[in-house]
């Protein structure tokens, strides 16, 4: 009986992607899309394979309503994604800036390339270049590697987007997106690898106004899935040899079997280290069902408190000595309260996923508050960048941050994204930009009454 939840979300799920293709109007860079495959990941694919673990753990009558709970979630998101609610919001958002001034692009990014390349250990690679050794400072400095992805999309707009004509700028950037993945392959981590590939991928399509046909898309599936499993498979056997070099790695590259990527893709990490796992509760589906047997019964909600590190990651510690890491405190409460193992207050574990945080901020009702919000923003960012889908700040904006939906799903809770990486890389960015493009001369515009509210047609699907 419990599966038939999970069998009822996977329906809705392939419902939605028919629908879509059969009317022509599929877009594969609608965040939408990125939502769903993490949802099939946590709330299907794990639910499915974890059942008889969580049965036994959690008892039938508990994982029936988890699976009834994300099959409702599921049903709430869409209907609020497709109502039309943000087309309605969407004009209301500022005007982004016309102008694109290539002279700036020009000087940010052979910076962040450089600072990229630091971060990524490619430059001043030394001994002590383990996080334990490094100074607060010099650990600071060097935790933002997302900027060499950043300067890599904004050199494709600069070079494909509308009006301009500028293939080095285009190619450019693909060579650095192209680096970035490479090194982050090289350095064992999937998420980096991944992401360079979905928002470098996002960048060159949207830019030239373009939507890739199905084999295209079929391919950058494929690629997405082959440079995860590179990392991880590579990462494994830096573990058990000698230190690495280049060489080695595309030696390892050469001789990778495809069929061992269900082996890498089916390993487990927690920060970037592969551990031998006990319980399923590690997993984000089990995290979920630990907070629905735990909270509110045995350890109280947080009532969203973990929103406030959208604010408060920005305030320093020298200002703010003793600020707490907001909703921390109700989370590793449940977990202690809930978990198969002994739990203290040192905790520091694995994702509970979208609705094991949406649990934890007020249950039933503070996942249909959360939910709702959620398909509003990502429409509303959607009608966004389809209204000025010709305007070069929009795509640089759209290509670093549609991704995202995926991680809302995936991690400890829907803006973790926000304030633990994007908000850092991607938003300084944007606003310097936006600013520098209000004022500056440029000799890349686009007319300044073009909104153009293009919706995806036959030629992009």
């Amino acid at each position: 009986m419990e599966l038939n939840y999970v069998f009822g979300t996977a329906a809705i799920m392939l419902g939605v992607f028919t629908i879509q293709v059969v009317t022509r109007r599929f877009d594969p860079f609608a965040p939408i899309w990125l939502f769903l495959v993490g949802y099939l990941q946590v709330y299907v694919v794990q639910a499915i394979s974890y059942h008889d673990w969580a049965v036994n753990v959690r008892g039938e009558e508990l994982v029936g309503l988890a699976n009834q709970r994300a099959l409702w979630s599921l049903v709430l998101f869409v209907f609020v994604y497709y109502s039309g609610l943000g087309r309605l919001f969407a004009p209301l958002l500022p005007r982004p800036p016309a102008r694109w001034s290539t002279s700036t692009i020009n000087l940010i990014s052979p910076a962040f390339i450089i600072w990229g390349l630091v971060c990524s250990g490619v430059l001043l690679r030394s001994e002590d270049s383990s996080a334990a050794d490094l100074s607060p400072e010099a650990a600071l400095l060097r935790s933002f590697p997302f900027l060499m992805l950043v300067a890599a999309n904004l050199l494709i707009v600069t070079g494909a987007s509308a009006g301009s004509n500028r293939p080095t700028y285009l190619w450019m950037g693909v060579a650095v997106a192209a680096a970035y993945v490479f090194i982050w392959m090289f350095n064992g981590k999937r998420s980096h690898s991944l992401i360079g590939v979905l928002s470098a991928a996002c960048a060159y399509f949207i830019a030239r106004r373009k939507r890739p046909s199905w084999p295209v898309l079929i391919s950058m599936a494929c690629a997405g899935v082959f440079v995860v499993g590179v990392a991880i498979g590579w990462r494994n056997y830096k573990e058990k040899g000698d230190r690495p070099s280049f060489s080695t790695f595309l030696q390892f590259i050469g001789d990778f079997q495809l069929s061992s990527l269900m082996e890498s893709l089916n390993i487990e990490e927690d920060d970037g280290v592969p551990v031998k796992f006990v319980t399923h509760e590690t997993v984000e589906y089990g995290g979920f069902l630990l907070m629905m047997d735990t909270v509110p019964e045995r350890s109280g909600f947080d009532y969203g408190a973990n929103y406030l590190r959208v604010f408060s990651t920005f305030i320093p510690r020298f200002v703010w000595r003793d600020k707490p890491l907001f909703g921390r405190e109700q989370w590793v409460s449940a977990w202690i309260a809930g978990s198969e193992l002994k739990r203290d207050a040192t905790f520091t574990g694995p994702a509970i996923g979208l609705l094991g945080a949406t649990q934890l901020n007020g249950g039933a009702w503070g996942t249909a508050i959360v939910i709702t919000c959620l398909a509003l923003l990502l429409r509303t960012s959607y009608e966004y960048f389809l209204r000025y889908s010709t305007v070069p700040w929009v795509l640089a904006w759209w290509s670093i941050s549609y991704y995202n939906a995926w991680f809302m799903v995936v991690c400890d809770d829907p803006l973790i994204w926000f304030y633990y990486n994007w908000g850092f890389t991607c938003l300084p960015t944007l606003i310097l930009l936006w600013i520098v493009n209000q004022f500056a001369p440029s000799s890349a515009t686009v007319p300044e009454s073009g909104v153009t509210v293009q919706r995806p047609s036959g030629q992009w699907a």
